[in-house]
C-alpha cells in the first residue's frame, strides 16, 4: 500500500469521525447517559448496594415476620447510616449469624440499644424483634450466644417502602438468565439510542434550521444581562398576571371559583371521610396481652413480649401510624418500645413486641403497668390526639 493511499484512509476515517460526531446531540447524549446510570443504580440497589443505598425485599411469607405491619413483597429502601443514628423503633437489616441462618438478611424492629465504652470509642449494638405475634414472640438471637447484633452486622436502616413490588425483584433474582438478557438489552438500547445517527433531514428543513443558528449567533449577548432581563420580564408578567387577576372579569369568576372548591374541600372533607370511612370500626387499643418473660441470665437481661389488638377507622383525615409503649414498676418507666408503619393502618389489626428490662431493674414481685401513648394526626381540624391505653399486670402470674 502505498503513502498516498495510506494518506486517503486517514483523511476519509477523520472525515468520517468528525460527521459522525457532529450528528450526536449532546444534550440527548447527556439525558441518556443520566437515564442509563439511573437504571444502573436501581440495579445495584437490587442486586447488592450502592452510596451506602440498598433496595431490600421480605421474601418469606405469607405472614412474614413482620406481618401484619408488612409483608412478602414488600420493597424497602435502606440505608447504612452512623450508628448513632439507629433509633429505637426503627426497621433494621442485618446479616444473621445463627447456625441455621449464618449468612441471611433479616428485617426486623429495634427494641432495645446498647453501647458499651471501649478504648477505640463506642460500640453500638441492637436488639430486635419481628412484629408477627404469633412467629416472633421473642427478640432474635444474633448466633448462638448472645441476642447482641452489632453494628457491624447491620446493612442499614429502612427509610422509604414500595408496598408489593419487590415481587418484581423476587422474581428477577429467581431467574438469572432473564436478568442477564433484560440488562443487556438495556445496554443495547441505551447505546442505539446514543450512537444512532438521524435520518436526513429535509433540504428546507436544514436552511430553517441554518437560519435559526445564525439569529441565535446575533442574539446573544453576556451572561449576566440575560439574568436580568429574565428577572425583569418575570416581574412585569407577574404583576400583570395579579392585576387582571382582580380587575379583569373573566380572571375574578377564575379566582372566586378557585377559592370557593378549596373552602368547599377544607368544609367538607372531613364529612365526606366520615361516610367513607370503615363502618362499625372506633380507633383505639382493644386489648393488651403480655407473654412469659425470657430470663436471659448471661446477658442480665429480661424480655417481656407483648401483643397489642387495636384498630383504626381507616379514615384519611384522621392518621394512624405510631405509638409508645412503655413498661412502668413502681412509678418508674424501665422500658420503652416503639413501633411505627410507613403507611396508614386500617381496621383491625395485631402487632407484637418486646420490652427489654436490665433483670436487676426488673421485680417480678411487683406488679407491671403497661402504658401504650398514640397519637391521631388530622388534615383538618385539630392537630393531634393523644390518647392513652394502660393496663396494669401481676409480674408473679406472666
Amino acid at each position: 500500500m502505498s503513502s498516498s493511499d495510506e494518506k486517503t484512509i486517514v483523511e476519509k476515517t477523520k472525515s468520517y469521525l468528525k460527521k459522525f460526531i457532529s450528528d450526536i446531540d449532546a444534550k440527548e447524549v447527556a439525558v441518556l447517559i443520566i437515564f442509563g446510570l439511573i437504571i444502573f443504580i436501581i440495579f445495584k440497589m437490587m442486586f447488592g448496594g450502592i452510596f451506602g443505598l440498598s433496595l431490600v425485599v421480605i421474601e418469606n411469607g405469607p405472614q412474614s415476620s413482620m406481618w401484619p405491619t408488612y409483608d412478602q413483597g414488600d420493597m424497602f429502601l435502606i440505608y447504612k447510616c452512623a450508628p448513632e443514628k439507629i433509633e429505637l423503633g426503627d426497621v433494621i437489616v442485618y446479616v444473621s449469624d445463627t447456625p441455621l441462618s449464618r449468612g441471611t438478611l433479616i428485617i426486623h424492629r429495634v427494641v432495645n440499644i446498647t453501647t458499651i465504652d471501649t478504648a477505640t470509642g463506642m460500640d453500638y449494638y441492637y436488639r430486635v424483634s419481628g412484629d408477627n405475634p404469633n412467629s416472633n414472640t421473642y427478640v432474635d438471637n444474633y448466633n448462638s450466644t448472645t441476642t447482641l447484633i452489632p453494628y457491624e452486622a447491620v446493612v442499614g436502616k429502612t427509610v422509604f417502602l414500595i408496598r408489593k413490588i419487590g415481587y418484581l425483584r423476587l422474581w428477577l433474582a429467581d431467574n438469572t438468565a432473564v436478568r442477564y438478557i433484560l440488562l443487556i438489552a438495556i445496554i443495547g438500547i441505551g447505546a442505539y439510542l446514543i450512537l444512532a445517527p438521524d435520518k436526513k433531514k429535509d433540504k428546507e428543513e436544514d436552511v430553517v434550521l441554518e437560519k435559526l443558528e445564525e439569529l441565535e449567533k446575533k442574539e446573544k449577548r453576556e451572561l449576566s444581562v440575560r439574568i436580568k432581563e429574565y428577572f425583569k420580564t418575570s416581574w412585569e408578567n407577574t404583576k400583570k398576571w395579579f392585576i387582571e387577576l382582580f380587575t379583569v372579569k373573566r380572571q375574578r369568576i377564575k379566582l372566586i371559583i378557585f377559592c370557593s372548591v378549596i373552602l368547599a374541600l377544607v368544609i367538607f372533607i372531613p364529612v365526606i371521610d366520615q361516610a367513607i370511612n370503615t363502618k362499625g370500626i372506633t380507633t383505639g387499643i382493644d386489648n393488651l396481652v403480655l407473654l412469659s418473660p425470657d430470663y436471659h441470665v448471661t446477658e442480665d437481661m429480661v424480655f417481656v413480649p407483648f401483643t397489642i389488638y387495636f384498630k383504626h377507622d381507616g379514615s384519611w383525615n384522621q392518621v394512624l401510624k405510631c405509638f409508645t409503649v412503655e413498661g412502668i414498676q413502681n412509678g418508674t418507666t424501665l422500658s420503652t418500645a416503639y413501633w411505627y408503619s410507613f403507611y396508614q393502618v386500617e381496621g383491625d389489626n395485631t402487632v407484637g413486641g418486646s420490652l427489654v428490662f436490665v433483670e436487676n431493674e426488673f421485680n417480678s414481685s411487683l406488679d407491671l403497668t403497661i402504658r401504650i401513648k398514640y397519637s391521631i394526626k388530622k388534615r383538618f381540624g385539630q392537630d393531634i390526639l393523644d390518647l392513652e391505653y394502660e393496663e396494669t399486670f401481676d409480674s408473679s402470674l406472666l
